[in-house]
């Protein structure tokens, strides 16, 4: 059979496959979607992987002129009597089984670590196809890759064994366990597996702390409520000193604060939450987002949780901006954000309803928002709660001059 001649431009230069969905990136270079949006955001690039020229604007623009000449070719292809279309890469073959082995007898952090880069390799190579990680799976290479975490996070050369839990979890994160595998590996050994990951999040390069964080998120959505009540304080603080640095990505902080989502409500979590700093931390970043409604909605959860408990209100009310912060996303993200927000302040106003509350409210306009609540507010149960704030403190509130007389009707 004669070999079909596929354009070079056709083929996604990450990928090495046809592309279906071709995309422009500033740089004047097309790329498949798929792969070039995972460089962006998962991998959290700003370069363009084929000149690595810095990629100011990371807008991807549809290549519809290219998607048509891919279309147009294919078909006349497939339409050619004894030529089969094969548009895949050439891949590598492995033995699974072998790769085991070597991994198993790899003792030498830097043996270890060639082991795992190759697996790191073969999964990247072929990331779309889910055959390939399955194998892996069956094979028993998660909890291999999992005891290899725990064992190297003991030694005594931190430096070399960081770099070996390090690419670890970035292997294990790649191979996208099942829940049933990730629930196993986490109850191995009492989930001892949260303090290698806390070391990465503490010590990692950056990279590995984005696939941490993505492993992590896995990790918690998958396991029982028993695995979640026992976390060591260093991962509440490392997540803590991660999110401070408001220069983290979306997809890392985004991830991070589904940990949270997951596992403050259990044990001593939330104590540890609070103590960790990370109310303060959350009502700085609640100050700049203006927008971004998951981001929004998750942070408002973890602050109302807190709020449930006096050290978590206490840090709310000690915070400069934390009425303010809260307050301020009342009708302005989403009907979640508001319900969210409504329900801090309720929390506020019946448990810390002194003076120096009520008139914070209404000095930095938290009144007047949940007054608008009251008037325009789609969602009954939100309106209700509003009301009930404005009655703990109507007599206060009456007194001042721009209160509004009406706002209870």
């Amino acid at each position: 059979m004669d070999a079909i001649d596929i354009p070079p431009y056709f083929i996604c230069p990450i990928s090495l496959q046809i592309m279906e969905d071709p995309v422009t990136i500033s740089s004047g270079i097309s790329y498949e979607r798929r792969s070039i949006d995972k460089w962006l955001s998962t991998y959290n690039h700003n370069t363009c992987p084929v000149t690595k020229q810095l990629l100011s604007d990371l807008s991807l623009i549809p290549n519809t002129t290219l998607l048509r000449l891919i279309q147009s070719w294919t078909a006349k292809v497939k339409r050619s009597k004894g030529h089969m279309l094969d548009v895949s890469p050439l891949k590598t073959s492995f033995d699974v089984s072998k790769l085991y082995q070597e991994l198993s007898e790899a003792i030498e952090p830097d043996l270890q670590l060639k082991c795992l880069k190759k697996i790191k390799s073969l999964i990247q190579e072929d990331d779309e196809n889910d055959d390939r990680k399955l194998m892996m799976e069956k094979a028993g290479l998660a909890p291999l890759v999992t005891s290899l975490m725990m064992t190297a996070s003991s030694l005594q050369q931190i430096g070399y064994s960081l770099q070996v839990i390090s690419e670890a979890a970035i292997v294990l994160q790649l191979l996208n366990p099942s829940q049933e595998t990730l629930r196993k590996i986490t109850a191995y050994k009492k989930g001892k597996i949260l303090m290698p990951l806390s070391l990465i999040l503490q010590r990692g390069t950056h990279q590995a702390r984005i696939h941490t964080a993505l492993l992590l998120k896995s990790i918690f959505k998958s396991v029982t409520e028993d695995c979640k009540c026992d976390i060591p304080t260093i991962m509440f603080e490392s997540l803590t000193e991660i999110l401070k640095d408001h220069n983290s990505s979306k997809v890392m902080t985004m991830a991070l604060l589904s940990v949270l989502m997951h596992v403050t409500l259990f044990g001593h979590n939330l104590s540890k939450v609070i103590e960790a700093g990370m109310i303060s931390v959350l009502i700085e970043l609640l100050v700049e987002e203006k927008e971004d409604r998951r981001k929004c909605e998750a942070m408002l959860y973890v602050i109302e949780t807190a709020c449930k408990k006096a050290e978590g209100r206490a840090v709310v009310l000690g915070h400069p901006a934390g009425v303010a912060a809260v307050a301020g996303k009342i009708l302005r993200v989403s009907q979640g954000v508001t319900r969210r927000s409504v329900k801090i302040l309720l929390l506020l106003c019946k448990y810390c309803g002194g003076g120096g509350v009520v008139e914070e409210m209404m000095e930095v306009g938290a009144v007047a928002k949940v007054c608008m609540v009251v008037q325009v507010e789609g969602n009954r149960s939100t309106r209700e709660k509003a009301k009930e704030i404005l009655g703990l403190h109507l007599k206060t509130w009456n007194k001042f001059p721009c209160f509004p007389l009406n706002c209870m009707a």
